[in-house]
């Protein structure tokens, strides 16, 4: 660890937001269940690549422009979506 007190705060806050969003991808891998299991008690498909792409369309929508750029949140986004799709289709989902 460093001496210099600036970085040790800027770090700090870095490991709270890896947290946050640790915490973030949790809830929503327990809603992607909830969702899997409600459609497939309902007979109904597990992928819906029409609500994929309007969600990513809706979060793509005014990113900043001192955040990622467009390309990093598609491929951030398309991995946890792919990641909830797998969450779905196993059998503990």
């Amino acid at each position: 660890m460093t001496t210099d007190p600036e970085l040790n705060r800027l770090r700090q806050q870095m490991d709270d937001v890896n947290q946050r969003l640790l915490d973030v991808l949790h809830e929503r891998a327990r809603l992607s269940r909830r969702i899997g299991s409600h459609k497939q008690s309902e007979a109904l498909a597990v992928v819906d690549q029409v609500r994929e792409q309007s969600m990513l369309k809706s979060l793509l929508h005014d990113l900043p422009p001192d955040g990622f750029p467009e390309n990093a949140i598609t491929t951030i986004l398309q991995s946890v979506f792919a990641a909830s799709r797998e969450l779905v289709a196993s059998p503990k989902g």
